[in-house]
């Protein structure tokens, strides 16, 4: 397969540290170039893998044939969605807008313009998680709980600015509720107790009646930095992820997004994790933080 050409939005940490490594290491895509708001920091990513750095994003639309985003949730919508409209295959990051409206307005985009899209739940995609949702279609769950409490909102952490601005639901909870929903079941339901910037709770009613519950905080001190586990609870007793036991994200968690993006590329179709699981997700943030706003 002729390699995708993918240009790379965004140079902070993240396009740096993981998109742009695994779209020039191919051989399923091949980084096609770089535009960041900051020319200059889009010239300074651009040189440390010889491709060019673009000012100007229609010029940069017309060099590649898809676009993968490491940007604000606040930023993506508008730039996906003219990446769309200029017939490029997106590969977008979670969560997919910083407003329900603004992120149903993007997937009515990608329907109507036919191009194909992934969503950037590394996790979906490690190897380890994998193995674990293939054992989990074998195990009868009645209930579930999962925690997402790290230190990484706390002062001194450094994470991106909308980060500390947005809080966890923001952050963390696309993650959690994808796993949930993956293993326990649609969620019909979501009720949510706490603050949006510091702890909260979520407890979740999935289709055929099984209840989950969801803790998640980024203002946690722990000595690893993170509680990370989803435990299944049912007839066969109980089914634990740790992500802590996991290793970093590999050169098979980089090379399962990378070959299943070209591939959803040439074949003209959406991933399974495409824009609609992350409309799914947002959907579910919004009634949390409905609830906790107007609490």
């Amino acid at each position: 397969m002729r390699p995708v050409a993918v240009g790379l939005v965004g140079s902070g940490a993240w396009a740096a540290g993981f998109h742009a490594p695994m779209l020039a290491a191919g051989p399923e895509t091949r980084l096609a170039g770089v535009w960041a708001r900051r020319p200059e920091a889009a010239r300074a990513l651009a040189a440390k893998f010889s491709v060019p750095a673009f000012v100007d994003y229609r010029e940069f639309l017309r060099a590649c044939e898809a676009v993968a985003f490491a940007v604000a949730p606040g930023a993506q919508p508008s730039l996906a969605g003219e990446a769309a409209r200029a017939g490029r295959a997106v590969l977008l990051e979670k969560p997919l807008a910083l407003t329900l409206a603004d992120a149903e307005a993007l997937a009515e985009t990608i329907d109507a313009t036919g191009v194909p899209s992934q969503l950037l739940l590394t996790r979906r995609f490690r190897p380890q998680v994998r193995d674990f949702l293939r054992r989990a279609e074998d195990f009868p769950v009645a209930g579930a709980q999962a925690r997402h409490l790290t230190d990484e909102l706390l002062a001194g952490a450094h994470p991106a600015a909308w980060r500390r601005r947005n809080g966890v639901l923001t952050d963390f909870a696309p993650h959690a509720l994808d796993l949930l929903d993956a293993t326990v079941g649609w969620i019909k339901d979501v009720s949510a107790a706490g603050d949006l910037h510091g702890y909260m709770a979520l407890t979740c009613l999935h289709e055929g009646g099984a209840v989950s519950q969801l803790a998640l905080s980024g203002s946690i001190p722990t000595p690893q930095g993170h509680y990370k586990t989803l435990d299944l609870y049912g007839p066969k007793g109980r089914l634990t992820l740790d992500v802590r036991e996991l290793a970093e994200d590999s050169a098979q968690t980089r090379s399962n997004v990378r070959s299943e993006f070209a591939a959803a590329v040439r074949s003209g179709s959406s991933h399974p994790i495409g824009v609609h699981r992350g409309l799914y997700l947002q959907r579910l943030m919004d009634q949390v933080s409905t609830q906790l706003i107007g609490a």
